[in-house]
């Protein structure tokens, strides 16, 4: 772990009971809905929940029967884990240098983390290392070309906006800035990576500009990539049980 991560873990800690870290997700969630769309889960295969924070996601897959594991830079949100999936395996790491072997998992996701990551390429390349060659990886972000769903803002200007008046979750004088993903920029470079990419735009049930997201797919306030069969399997490193 870099030291600017540790300083990024260090953050999460200050605000993991501010409300924003569930340890449970509605079985109709759009995020969810998500992923299980995208991964046909079956018993016995090894998932990955990368940025697993309280363990919301690796939660509902538990009927799957899969062997579910959960990897994290914050060691508050792991031990909140543990308790709150035991049947899971979780340990603490970056998502920049996975502690797990290579070729280890069928699938992974990866829910708004990887936009808190200083080197997201570094990032990529762990993912599709630690992944089968058949394997799947789903990443659920910000759409930095998508609207505000409460205000209907640019999703890039409300952001901006609210990082200068000083109400974001890093400060003016912090040294990293949360990233949110150009739909396209962030399938390509997830391409140089895996033998395909695609983009789908997630709606909100019930969110104000659905309508006119169901129109306009592109401007949605998040977007889903979905990228399979990594290219690459580097060699080995150690494995956190």
């Amino acid at each position: 772990m870099s030291e600017l991560e540790s300083r990024i873990a260090a953050k999460f800690t200050e605000i993991a009971d501010g409300g924003w870290f569930p340890s449970a997700l509605p079985a109709e969630h759009h995020q969810l809905r998500a992923v299980c769309d995208a991964l046909t889960i079956q018993p016995g295969q090894r998932i990955l929940d990368a940025g697993c924070a309280r363990g919301r996601f690796l939660k509902a897959l538990v009927p799957t029967q899969a062997d579910l594991y959960g990897v994290d830079l914050t060691e508050i949100f792991l031990s909140d884990a543990r308790r709150n999936v035991p049947t899971a395996q979780f340990c603490q790491g970056s998502l920049a240098q996975l502690p797990f072997a290579a070729g280890t998992f069928d699938a992974i996701l990866c829910v708004e983390a990887l936009e808190h990551l200083p080197d997201t390429g570094a990032a990529i390349r762990e993912l599709a290392r630690v992944l089968k060659p058949e394997g799947t990886l789903v990443i659920i972000g910000k759409n930095a070309r998508g609207l505000h769903p409460g205000t209907l803002i640019p999703n890039a200007i409300w952001k901006r906006w609210h990082e200068l008046k000083g109400d974001w979750m890093y400060s003016g004088d912090f040294p990293f800035r949360e990233r949110w993903f150009h739909p396209d920029k962030l399938r390509d470079e997830l391409r140089a990576h895996f033998r395909t990419a695609e983009t789908r735009f997630l709606i909100e049930p019930g969110a104000r500009y659905a309508p006119l997201v169901k129109l306009f797919p592109m401007l949605a306030f998040e977007a889903a990539w979905i990228a399979r069969f990594p290219i690459i399997n580097q060699s080995a490193i150690s494995y956190c049980s």
